[in-house]
C-alpha cells in the first residue's frame, strides 16, 4: 500500500527527467505524465498525496542543481543546504503541481464526445499550467517538457508553434494513454508505441553557408571556488590573456564568459585588463556594473560601451527569493555577488561597431530559458549570444540541460547562436539547433569559428506561443460550456 501511495508516484515523477539531456530516455515523459494524469483524473484515493510524491521526485530531481549552488557556493553545511532545497522543492510543488487537481472535476459526464472532449480538457489544463512556469516565482521554466523532441522530427514544430506546441503533443499523448489504461489497458500499449513516431530521427537539416563573421569564444574554466579568493585575480587575468592570444587573427569577434573577473566594469582593475586586448577585433563580455547604486550582471561590448544587464537571475545564485531577511544569518546569503537587480525589459538588441545595420540578441545564463525574452529580443537581431556561467550547476545535470535549451531557442527563432560559458559547454549552435562545434565541460580553451547571419523571422518568432495557449484557453472556455449546458439538458 505504500509502495502504492508514495513510492511509485515518486519514482514516475523521477522517471519524467530521464528523458532530458544527459540520459535523453525519451520516451520516459510520457509515461511519466500518463501516470499523473491516470491518478489526478481517474483515481479517488489519495490523489494530493501521490501529487506531492509525483512533485518531489520531478521537481527534485530536476532542481537538483540548486543545491549545487547552496552548498559549494555558499559554503553553509549539507543539512541547511538540504532543507533550503527541499522548502524550494515543496513551493515549486504548491505553485506548479497542486493546481493539476483541478483534474478531478468531471466536466463531461453525459457529452457524446466525453473522451476526446476530456483529453483536450487536461492538456490544456497542463499547458497553461506550464505557461505559468515563465512568470510565477520570479520564472522557473526548467525541465519544459517540449524540449525532448531535440533532434528528432517534431523539432520542426519549434519554428512554429515553439516548445509548447511541442509540450501539448506530450500532454495530449500522456492523456490518451491514461484515459485508454483506464477503458481498454491493450490500447493504451498502443498508443505508447505511437509516440515512438514522434521520437523518429530528425531527418529535414537545411544546408547552411557559413561565412558573415568569425568568432573566438573563451572558455577559461577557472576555478568558482577561488574566484573572489585574495590573489586569485591575478590567475583568472592571466588565464583569459593566454588564451586570448590564441584567438583566430581573422575573428570579427571575441567573446569572453559571464562576469569572469572578479571586479566590476567600473573599476580600475577592469581598465588595466581591458588596455590588454586587441580593440581592432570587437571584444564582448560579461561584467559585474553598477548602475544608480545597483549591481547588475551585465554584457558589455568594449568597443561601443553598449551594455545589456541581465533580465532573469538565478535564484540562490545572485539573489535570495522568498527569504531576504536571511541575509547576514547564513554564509550562503552574504556572497558578493548575491544581490543583484534585474535587468530592464525593454532593453533592444545590440549592435556591432565592424559591422552596419547588423545587430544581435544579448542573453546572459538564465535569461535563455524564457522564450518570450528571447523572442522579443530577435525581432531585429541577426544572430544571439549567449554568456553563461555554468559554474553555478557543478557537475550536475544543469549544463546539459542548459545547452538543450539553448538550441531550442536557435531553432524557434530561426537565428544562430554563440555561446560563451565559464567551464562548458561553450559552443556555436546553428538555426537549426545543431552544435556546429563546442568545448566540452570543464576544458580551459578557445573555440574559433563562423556563423551565419539570418534575417527571415521564424513564424513563432513573430507570434511567439500564442496559438498554444489561445487554443489551451478556448479549450476550456467550451469545456465549462459543455458541462453548463449538459448540467441544463439534464
Amino acid at each position: 500500500m505504500l509502495t502504492k501511495k508514495y513510492v511509485a508516484p515518486f519514482l514516475f515523477g523521477f522517471l519524467g527527467i530521464l528523458s532530458f539531456a544527459p540520459f535523453s530516455i525519451k520516451p520516459l515523459i510520457f509515461l511519466s505524465y500518463a501516470y499523473l494524469i491516470k491518478e489526478l483524473a481517474y483515481k479517488n484515493d489519495s490523489s494530493i498525496k501521490k501529487l506531492v510524491f509525483w512533485s518531489l521526485g520531478h521537481w527534485g530531481f530536476g532542481m537538483s542543481w540548486i543545491i549545487v549552488s547552496v552548498y559549494y557556493y555558499g559554503n553553509t553545511n549539507i543539512y541547511i543546504s538540504l532543507i533550503i532545497f527541499f522548502i524550494l522543492v515543496l513551493i515549486l510543488t504548491a505553485v506548479f503541481s497542486m493546481p493539476l487537481l483541478v483534474m478531478k472535476i468531471r466536466l463531461f459526464n453525459g457529452f457524446k464526445y466525453e473522451r476526446i472532449a476530456e483529453i483536450l480538457y487536461i492538456s490544456s489544463l497542463l499547458i497553461l499550467s506550464e505557461w505559468s512556469m515563465y512568470y510565477l516565482l520570479n520564472g522557473v521554466p526548467w525541465i519544459i517538457p517540449g524540449i525532448i523532441f531535440l533532434d528528432t522530427i517534431t523539432q520542426n514544430l519549434y519554428p512554429i508553434l515553439g516548445v509548447a506546441g511541442g509540450s501539448f503533443i506530450i500532454y495530449f499523448l500522456s492523456a490518451l494513454m491514461a484515459i485508454s489504461w483506464i477503458k481498454n489497458k491493450r490500447l493504451s500499449y498502443a498508443f505508447f508505441i505511437l509516440t515512438f513516431i514522434t521520437l523518429l530521427p530528425n531527418t529535414l537539416y537545411k544546408n547552411q553557408t557559413v561565412e558573415d563573421i568569425n568568432v573566438s569564444i573563451i572558455q577559461p574554466a577557472s576555478d568558482p571556488f577561488l574566484k573572489y579568493s585574495n590573489g586569485y585575480k591575478n590567475t583568472i587575468e592571466n588565464n583569459l590573456l593566454n588564451l586570448y592570444r590564441n584567438r583566430s587573427k581573422d575573428s570579427h569577434i571575441v567573446i569572453f564568459p559571464e562576469a569572469e573577473l572578479p571586479y566590476a566594469l567600473e573599476s580600475k582593475e577592469f581598465n588595466e585588463f581591458s588596455r590588454k586586448l586587441d580593440h581592432s577585433q570587437e571584444i564582448l563580455t560579461g561584467a559585474w556594473h553598477f548602475e544608480d547604486g545597483s549591481l547588475f550582471n551585465s554584457l558589455v561590448n568594449l568597443n561601443t560601451s553598449e551594455i545589456y544587464n541581465k533580465q532573469h537571475l538565478v535564484p540562490f545564485g545572485e539573489y535570495i527569493p522568498f527569504f531576504s531577511s536571511l541575509r547576514g544569518l547564513i554564509a550562503f546569503f552574504d556572497m558578493p555577488m548575491s544581490n543583484v537587480s534585474h535587468g530592464s525589459a525593454k532593453q533592444n538588441a545590440m549592435k556591432l561597431n565592424s559591422f552596419n545595420d547588423i545587430k544581435f540578441a544579448p542573453l546572459i545564463c538564465y535569461d535563455i530559458a524564457f522564450g518570450n525574452t528571447v523572442r522579443k529580443s530577435n525581432i531585429s537581431s541577426n544572430f544571439m549570444i549567449n554568456i553563461s556561467n555554468d559554474t553555478w550547476f557543478g557537475s550536475s545535470i544543469g549544463p546539459y540541460h542548459h545547452l538543450d535549451i539553448a538550441r531550442v531557442r536557435a531553432i524557434e527563432n530561426n537565428k544562430w547562436i554563440v555561446r560563451s560559458t565559464n567551464d562548458g559547454f561553450s559552443a556555436i549552435i546553428d538555426n537549426n539547433g545543431t552544435i556546429v562545434t563546442k568545448i566540452g565541460k570543464g576544458d580551459s580553451s578557445i573555440l574559433n569559428g563562423s556563423i551565419s547571419l539570418l534575417k527571415e523571422r521564424s513564424f513563432y518568432n513573430i507570434y511567439g506561443y500564442l496559438i498554444p495557449y489561445l487554443f489551451a484557453l478556448i479549450v476550456i472556455l467550451f469545456s465549462v460550456i459543455i458541462n453548463l449546458c449538459t448540467k441544463r439538458r439534464a
